[in-house]
């Protein structure tokens, strides 16, 4: 990359940023070889404050949000970052999503445009961490089916000059996905050219580490509790009895965001949407892009992982079935997860039989209308909020944008639709009593 071609602007002054200068790789990133750039050059703060000063920032969540949002604010020489989650970094949500990188399936042209800008950050990002192992690109696939639209899909993206192109299932097999059995061999397959996936947890892992070595401390096994404010600074209250204080929040606790946010009497209405992952192994190479057909999405990532998924939630063939809310359901569990693996098991027979070796429960942070609850709260001075539904899509641009903003004080125009602002008057969640913890399930 050219020194310099993503520089960013503070007030009427140019700032160079840090990508210019390879480092030596860390050898705990599991082979990702990621660049980091000269603290000499990097973007300050200054105008924002008082010169010298540094402002001590703690984002709450590491999840791919979360950690998207520590790593570019990481990269301000005179910012100090802190990151607090009761897991590790891209754990929960952000491990059981399926990183699924679209725009499409949406009737907003905003959020659609958010979304495309979206899918060009991970690509200026990987650019940064020249291995990214964590992308897989080629496109995605999706298979006709009786119980979906599927001309009304091709043709929505034709009209909005979304990539996609229309294949035989044999063409496919000849072309694509030489082990992926159809129900026939003229079925339609739409082949969406310029999607992508990414392994959302090995993302923020980096992402994470990246930041530490722009100096960023992570502080993880410990829940929030509450946050307080102490005149214009902000305290962190864990359960095991630590105190953060803060300059700058930033809550990007995934499904349980609300609860921090009702600390401060802030109303964030949510509508949690809950979902599990399984991963199987798989010797050699059977799939080389996301796939989805009927009820199953199945997609490739490292070390011969196969992530699936189901597309209807706990769908079994005998209906449907209610799983406890903390998707502990023992013997209803186990009868879903032979069922998804059945279905892999025809749509990969060649990998047959399929044992599973990992399953990830995540609960998504839904926001009530749908979209993106990102930036300042006017009510409380210095408390930034990153919770959305498409973190995997949304997480490397909302990191970036978020991070310029709390560092220049300048609003960025792609945000302008999603200010928590907007929920202004909505019934404020019941603040949880001391010793209920709060964690993050990103």
């Amino acid at each position: 990359m050219q020194s310099g071609a993503c520089c960013i602007r503070i007030g009427r002054h140019a700032a160079t940023c840090r990508e210019c200068r390879p480092l030596e790789p860390r050898a705990d990133l599991l082979g990702v070889n990621h660049t980091d750039v000269d603290r000499s050059t990097a973007p300050t703060s200054s105008l924002w404050r008082e010169a010298g000063d540094v402002r001590d920032i703690c984002v709450i969540g590491a999840g791919i949000v979360g950690a998207s949002v520590a790593f570019q604010l990481s990269r301000f020489e005179d910012v100090r970052v802190s990151v607090v989650d009761v897991g590790y970094p891209g754990a929960g949500t952000t491990e059981a999503g399926t990183g699924w990188i679209s725009a499409r399936g949406t009737a907003d042209a905003r959020y659609r445009e958010l979304r495309l800008l979206a899918m060009d950050e991970h690509h200026r990002l990987a650019t940064w961490f020249p291995s990214s192992p964590w992308m897989t690109t080629g496109g995605t696939l999706q298979v006709e089916d009786e119980a979906a639209d599927f001309d009304s899909l091709v043709e929505e993206c034709i009209a909005a000059d979304y990539p996609v192109e229309v294949l035989s299932a044999a063409e496919v097999n000849a072309q694509l996905e030489p082990h992926v059995a159809f129900a026939r061999p003229d079925l339609r397959v739409a082949h969406f050219l310029h999607e992508f996936t990414v392994a959302g947890s090995l993302l923020a892992r980096t992402l994470f580490h990246a930041a530490t070595d722009n100096g960023a401390i992570g502080h993880f096994g410990s829940r929030v509790l509450r946050l307080e404010q102490l005149g214009e600074r902000h305290r962190v209250v864990l359960d095991d009895g630590t105190v953060l204080e803060a300059d700058v929040v930033v809550n990007a606790a995934g499904a349980r965001a609300d609860e921090i946010a009702a600390t401060y009497d802030i109303a964030m209405p949510l509508t949690p949407e809950a979902g599990m992952g399984i991963h199987v192994q798989a010797v050699g190479n059977p799939l080389r892009r996301m796939i989805t057909v009927k009820e199953l999405a199945a997609k490739p990532e490292t070390d011969g992982i196969i992530r699936l998924r189901s597309l209807v939630g706990w769908k079994t063939g005998e209906g449907h079935s209610s799983p406890d809310p903390g998707f502990t359901g023992g013997m209803e569990r186990n009868a879903f997860v032979r069922h998804v693996l059945s279905q892999a098991e025809q749509l990969l027979p060649s990998i047959a039989p399929i044992r599973a070796i990992a399953t990830r429960v995540g609960v998504r942070p839904m926001p009530a209308d749908g979209l993106p609850r990102v930036g300042a709260v006017s009510s409380v001075p210095g408390y930034f909020e990153a919770v959305m539904h498409s973190g995997g899509v949304l997480a490397p641009l909302v990191g970036r944008l978020l991070a310029e903003e709390i560092v220049t004080g300048e609003q960025s125009p792609e945000l302008a639709a999603y200010r928590p602002d907007r929920f202004l008057g909505a019934p404020v969640r019941t603040a949880h009593v001391a010793g209920d913890a709060v964690g993050s399930t990103l």
